[in-house]
């Protein structure tokens, strides 16, 4: 297997996307900004390319299976503060989610960039878009939990709007079940009770 987040600048991927750069990368795998050249005006996208790394074929196929689960929970979305997916495909044995690039900065970043109190007014602008996406999300024909809210995984662009990113462990949420069967989250940031 290629190795994950190794495409370079110019390659082209789905017959269509080509590579500016890689943008991010993490045990998820990697996310690169590239340009859609069916369109003329060569409009940017935000490609994600799982990662199969350490995984054997059984595992692959679940993960294969998640990552489309992925794609196919965000396509029928359309919210102001989430990214809108456009196409999903596997190519030289990876898979590709490929979604709109955010034009921002983690809420992380933000963070670690004023070193300090963040401005009450901005916080609650953030803090309002949040609890709006949220319940958008929360009130979709069945429910869709966000299950690893922390600052990285929350955007703000430079007009000050939130956008949630990576919706790799959302759970569309299925009433029967009283107990999750896989603990997902971030240390630090997710509820004490899941570590039961």
């Amino acid at each position: 297997h290629r190795v994950t987040g190794a495409l370079q600048s110019g390659q082209q991927l789905g017959g269509r996307y080509r590579i500016v750069r890689i943008a991010g990368q993490g045990g998820f795998g990697a996310v690169y900004e590239a340009t859609d050249e069916r369109f003329q005006a060569r409009r940017v996208v935000a490609i994600k390319e799982m990662s199969d790394a350490q995984l054997n074929p059984a595992e692959r196929a679940t993960a294969i299976q998640n990552f489309r689960s992925e794609a196919d929970l965000l396509v029928p979305l359309s919210h102001p503060n989430l990214p809108n997916v456009s196409d999903f495909f596997e190519e030289g044995g990876k898979a590709y989610l490929v979604m709109e690039f955010i034009q921002g900065k983690s809420l992380e970043k933000e963070q670690e960039d004023i070193g300090g109190p963040l401005d009450e007014r901005r916080v609650m602008n953030w803090a309002l878009q949040l609890c709006d996406v949220l319940n958008y999300l929360h009130t979709q024909q069945p429910p869709i939990v966000f299950r690893d809210m922390k600052p990285s995984n929350v955007m703000v662009t430079a007009d000050a709007e939130i956008k949630l990113i990576d919706f790799g462990i959302a759970r569309i949420f299925k009433v029967a079940v009283t107990k999750d069967t896989t603990l997902l989250g971030s240390q630090g940031y997710a509820p004490l009770e899941q570590y039961g």
